[in-house]
């Protein structure tokens, strides 16, 4: 099974001449106005660079949603086709091919035109959000399209609620540290030597941790406190992540306290055993499961989303 990351967004679409913001219900006519003058086989061409080729494959279009394949052409020279029986490697496309053809790495998103919420699955090197923006910026330049996370406010909520909380380690990743940190930590005299580290230096990772078997906090007012002043601090620090317990039992888990807005994970089969052998899963099935999993995400949490997006 494969886990990805659903992410949220509420889209909000306004005026490039005042900044005015247009009521959600607009975005559909909008939508239908672009791919129907645009698009080409299913598909919309979102290219902002040459090298780099974008384009959104219009899967099904209702009168409820948009469900869509966003897709980012990868460099040639960053990919190879081997033969795993001999080893041998050749070019996956021929240098004439590549100016008009290209392997692209593609994700999944789904946009519903009443409420203007949109879900897209992170994938790596694939295209997000900015492609919607993007379409705009191409076809419908008068206005504006700015996809805004959904805040999570309720993020560590179970562990400050939780009966009996307990927090075990804190991770700190320190943005830019200050190179006398650097020096007092890693005990460099070497002025010459602390500065060159201290110049090529782009963050601290600490781990704070308890002996063994102890707690570092289990005090509900204390963990209030930590995790307040934590966030109040927050600029300093790229990320920060606590690793507890909500009742004190169990399995620890991992409390990303950057991590703000609303994502959900879901798990889809990618490869099945098929006559004693693992195969993948055609890409049709996995395209239902995906849609199916997405919109199983947004109805589950319907009710939560539309209050947070204000919708």
């Amino acid at each position: 099974m494969a886990n990805k990351n659903v992410y949220m967004y509420k889209v909000l679409i306004s005026s490039t001449k005042n900044g005015k913001e247009l009521p959600i219900q607009n975005c559909k006519r909008m939508f239908m106005d672009i791919f129907g003058k645009h698009s080409k086989n299913g598909a919309l061409d979102l290219t902002l660079h040459e090298y780099e080729p974008v384009v959104m494959d219009i899967i099904e279009n209702t009168e409820e949603y948009l469900f869509a394949k966003l897709s980012r052409k990868r460099p040639n020279n960053s990919i190879q086709k081997r033969d795993y029986k001999t080893l041998k490697t050749t070019e996956v496309l021929a240098p004439d091919e590549i100016a008009n053809s290209g392997i692209e790495v593609f994700t999944y998103c789904m946009f519903g035109y009443s409420h203007g919420i949109l879900s897209i699955i992170n994938a790596k090197g694939a295209p997000h959000t900015e492609a919607f923006s993007q379409m705009f910026a191409m076809y419908n330049p008068e206005y504006t399209l700015d996809a805004q996370g959904i805040p999570n406010s309720d993020i560590v909520r179970e562990l400050l609620v939780g009966r009996a909380p307990e927090i075990n380690k804190i991770h700190i990743d320190i943005a830019q540290p200050h190179p006398q940190i650097l020096e007092e930590l890693l005990g460099l005299n070497d002025q010459e030597l602390c500065d060159e580290v201290g110049r090529k230096t782009s963050s601290l990772v600490i781990d704070v941790k308890p002996s063994f078997g102890g707690k570092l906090v289990d005090d509900p007012g204390l963990i209030t406190r930590l995790i307040n002043t934590l966030q109040k601090n927050r600029a300093r620090f790229n990320n920060i992540k606590l690793v507890g317990k909500k009742d004190g039992t169990g399995a620890q888990k991992e409390y990303d306290l950057y991590e703000e807005y609303f994502k959900y994970q879901i798990s889809v089969k990618e490869i099945k055993r098929e006559n004693g052998h693992q195969v993948e899963v055609n890409k049709e099935t996995l395209r239902q499961e995906y849609r199916l999993k997405m919109m199983n995400v947004y109805d589950a949490n319907k009710k939560t989303l539309l209050v947070l997006a204000n919708r």
